[in-house]
């Protein structure tokens, strides 16, 4: 080896606002005086390590454009510097690299959960202290605040006391009193570059350590740096990122710019997913969060889906297979829920509309129904399949019996129409009546054994024509008989008024004769086309039912409807002078009740249906083409 050992180190010059790297050679000579040449001077670099460090002045902020400029990179978000920046690895020479997520961080493919970060053992942190012990001779380390040039890390007192003489022990490289070896102190807690201890945040063998005004290095903190930005510390002083347990809860910091992560779900470095919130802690319970809510468990502080859970609040929300809160119709644990789309409650004990259009009914426990249920003061019954409300049906419920609903839904009570018959459900127990007589409203009714109305007498009132002194008013006081069924009573003398009487008449446009009695060869009459006619701004519902036959009378008395009838008084066509009007107020077992207003004292009788129809059709009356089966009604 030759007697002359070469160093080389770089310092900064300012020129203006750009800072320049130029380089100095010293020569040491071995018994002579010191002297120097840099332009005769042959630099052999075979053992020696060379490290160029850059620093940034004191008292300047860091920027992304300092930091190209000085080749200094601050802890940024500039996650793509990794691809420009150049590192020169086994060589002496030292570049600084961007931030990234390092294997000297927290390790981001850790396969610890949430629940294992708090255990760590304190066996890992002297793990780590060890290596950066033994290691200590070898780091390269990039301040962001000296204004020294690093010198030669690997050139040790050692390695010159073996090589030179110990008169020659003033080189610079020799540590003096006031100057330390670059690099770590025995119990890694500090760390000296260019000869002094260093603070702030430094990129120290590929990763960032921060050491505080006392020249201590920041372990387990979440702690500001020269350039403004927070960070967080690990336990053996390196930044950390990845979910991290600090302070009584937990936080996510960038793998690439190791700043906490706020209000953001992301995903930790063993694979799970996390909310973290404003403050950067892990969040649990009900959080709201891009555009709509979500709930974190508060033991596991995974997203809850699929489930229905209790907010920090105390009320209860459903979460579906996103994670969302649920609104709307919701199938869960086997059967399907109404969440309201304002308050997102479960709603209860309502029916309520999907938001596909159709309703459905929602119990007390908040699951849908089906089958027979009361509600708003009455019951309804829901199909068990479709659980649509069942309308105008007469159905079996969930415990065998029978019931009759209506067009509105509503379990019917008293007289229905279904499947072309009337029956009548029992205003207590709701239940079909069969075999008895049964109060319809406008008259007592029979129902037989499949509960259809048989028989009907109508509530009416007799009228009698001769007590009016009409002894020819007969179809005046039968239509008086009739209106009486509906509760409407009319003046015998207005109605022949608003017909119209005279001589000078027919009956196919008014009353012929005189209502008040007088004799004629032909018969004094009006027919039931002409009566329905001109009474029908008098009486409301007045209604033609000329050729009706004995099923369509049946069916006017069932639904309340007297029939007023022009026949023979005696029901037989033997004298064509006794024509004569009537009414039908009853039907049982094959025959008509006839109420006859020709008399003193109520005259009502039964004759067959067979009899009526018969007469009906066939009576004339005297000196007029009487048209076949008149009928009347009033609905």
């Amino acid at each position: 080896m030759d007697y002359n050992d070469s160093k080389k180190c770089f310092k900064l010059y300012k020129a203006g606002k750009t800072w320049l790297i130029a380089g100095t050679v010293f020569l040491t000579l071995i018994g002579a005086n010191l002297a120097a040449n840099a332009d005769s001077t042959t630099t052999d670099t075979g053992n020696n390590s060379v490290q160029n460090t850059q620093t940034v002045p004191n008292n300047q902020d860091i920027t992304s454009a300092d930091a190209d400029q000085n080749n200094v990179t601050p802890i940024s978000s500039k996650a793509d510097d990794k691809n420009q920046t150049e590192t020169t690895k086994g060589t002496d020479e030292t570049v600084n690299e961007p931030i990234n997520g390092d294997s000297n961080a927290v390790e981001s493919n850790s396969t610890t959960t949430i629940d294992d970060i708090s255990s760590k053992s304190d066996k890992d942190k002297d793990d780590v202290t060890t290596t950066a012990q033994v290691d200590s001779n070898n780091q390269n380390s990039t301040s962001l605040n000296t204004d020294n040039i690093n010198k030669d890390k690997n050139v040790s007192t050692e390695t010159s006391t073996n090589n030179h003489d110990d008169s020659v022990k003033s080189d610079s490289s020799t540590p003096t009193d006031n100057a330390k070896p670059d690099g770590w102190n025995a119990d890694h807690t500090q760390y000296t570059q260019g000869g002094q201890l260093v603070t702030g945040v430094h990129n120290i063998d590929g990763t960032y350590y921060d050491f505080d005004e006392n020249h201590n290095i920041i372990k387990n903190n979440y702690v500001q740096s020269q350039w403004g930005s927070w960070y967080m510390f690990g336990d053996d002083g390196r930044v950390v990122s990845g979910v991290t347990s600090w302070a009584g809860s937990y936080y996510d910091f960038d793998p690439y710019t190791y700043l906490r992560v706020d209000n953001n779900y992301v995903q930790s470095q063993w694979g799970s997913w996390y909310m973290f919130g404003d403050d950067g802690r892990v969040v649990s319970g009900v959080t709201q969060w891009a555009g709509t809510y979500y709930y974190f468990d508060p033991y596991t502080y995974l997203r809850v889906d699929n489930n229905y859970v209790q907010s920090q609040w105390g009320t209860w929300y459903m979460f579906g297979n996103d994670g969302r809160v649920v609104s709307g119709v919701t199938k869960w644990a086997g059967t399907y829920y109404y969440f309201d789309p304002y308050t997102y409650l479960r709603v209860d004990n309502n029916y309520v509309q999907s938001q596909w259009g159709t309703w459905y009914m929602f119990g007390n426990d908040g699951r849908i129904v089906s089958g027979v249920t009361q509600w708003a003061g009455t019951y309804y019954d829901f199909d068990p399949y479709t659980y649509l409300r069942v309308d105008n049906n007469y159905v079996q419920s969930q415990w065998g019996t029978w019931y009759m609903f209506g067009n509105d839904g509503r379990i019917v009570v008293g007289l229905a129409d279904w499947a072309g018959a009337k029956y009548y459900f029992d205003p207590s127990t709701y239940l079909k009546v069969t075999n008895a007589w049964e109060n319809v409203g406008y008259g007592s009714a029979y129902f037989d054994g499949n509960g259809q109305m048989d028989s009907i007498n109508l509530f009416h009132q007799w009228y009698s024509q001769l007590n009016q002194g009409m002894p020819e008013g007969c179809e005046g006081a039968s239509l008086q008989i009739a209106a009486s069924v509906l509760g409407r009573y009319y003046n015998l003398a207005d109605i022949y008024n608003t017909i119209g009487y005279g001589w000078n008449l027919t009956p196919y446009n008014g009353f012929y004769g005189n209502p008040w009695g007088s004799s004629s060869y032909k018969v004094q009459t009006v027919f039931a086309s002409a009566m329905a006619n001109k009474l029908a701004g008098m009486v409301s519902g007045i209604q033609d039912l000329t050729g009706a036959g004995v099923g369509t009378v049946i069916d006017e008395l069932r639904n309340g409807h007297a029939v007023v009838t022009w026949a023979n008084i005696d029901w037989n066509l033997y004298n064509q002078n006794d024509f004569h009007v009537m009414s039908i107020v009853g039907y049982s077992n094959g025959q008509f009740l006839i109420s006859d207003p020709y008399a003193y004292s109520q005259k009502e009788y039964w004759i067959p249906t067979s009899t009526w129809a018969y007469v009906n059709a066939n009576t004339q009356a005297v000196g007029w083409n009487t048209p076949r089966s008149m009928n009347l009604v009033i609905n």
